[in-house]
């Protein structure tokens, strides 16, 4: 989407730029309404930010939610969608996908963005990409880092968190064949000392698949195996069929195959 510029009066330029001094260039209506209400009335405030919109100075992100575009008139284009992920629910993290592209371990392009909440879950569709928020239990609500994107900050899940992510999430062959590709891609990236640390606090489901994994990669698994009970079994996909002893899971006939580090 192109954003169209017009020309602004001084008073309305100081008035944004007073805007983004004191809350930075994302703004809601209740913020923009306290730098003008000595001399406007909320109608009269709320007209206001319909000019700005309709002049291409104000994007609307969702209700109530403004981007004060570029004074030198870039536009709002050129923002990442990693910092719209964020904007649209400020307590989640990006995953998936679109943090495999952050940790340069995905090159496709990605028409939606996934990230987590402790929040209920949601999805909104914005110039042309979706962003869709899973809940998570609060006990796994951990494993991001805050970075920082034109001036701007988003969370993002560490490496060893968004594999985790992709287990807990996901039992489906295309995602655990996009699990083993990307693992491999990254062994040397990755802190898998760390990764099973992490997953101590995951269900028994997800150890079970890290840890089938993870031997195919020649990795130590001894205290992940350890933390594993010998009761019960899970699936590594829907399709699973075959059954691995060591990790009580069900998985496809065509990993004993494919599964080469």
């Amino acid at each position: 989407m192109k954003t169209k510029h017009t020309l602004i009066s001084e008073k309305e330029l100081h008035l944004l730029e007073s805007l983004i001094a004191s809350y930075g260039n994302i703004i809601n209506f209740n913020q923009f309404f306290n730098e003008v209400k000595d001399s406007l009335s909320r109608q009269e405030a709320l007209n206001l930010v319909m000019k700005l919109r309709q002049n291409g100075w104000l994007i609307s992100v969702k209700k109530g939610l403004y981007f004060i575009t570029s004074l030198s008139s870039h536009g709002f284009a050129n923002i990442s969608p990693l910092l719209i992920a964020n904007i649209l629910r400020p307590e989640s993290y990006i995953s998936f996908d679109a943090a495999l592209n952050y940790h340069n371990l995905f090159n496709q392009m990605i028409k939606t963005y996934i990230s987590v909440t402790p929040q209920r879950p949601r999805s909104y569709h914005f110039q042309d990409l979706n962003y869709r928020y899973v809940k998570i239990k609060e006990a796994l609500y951990f494993g991001f880092k805050e970075i920082e994107i034109e001036g701007l900050k988003s969370k993002i899940a560490e490496l060893e968190k968004v594999f985790l992510d992709y287990l807990y999430y996901r039992n489906d062959s295309y995602s655990m064949d996009i699990f083993w590709e990307k693992i491999n891609l990254g062994k040397d990236q990755i802190n898998f000392k760390k990764m099973i640390k992490m997953s101590m606090k995951f269900p028994l489901t997800t150890k079970r698949k890290l840890g089938f994994f993870l031997d195919k990669l020649g990795k130590n698994t001894q205290k992940l195996a350890d933390s594993v009970h010998k009761n019960g079994y899970s699936w590594l996909t829907k399709n699973s069929k075959n059954f691995n002893n060591k990790w009580r899971l069900y998985y496809e006939d065509r990993f004993d195959h494919s599964l080469t580090a």
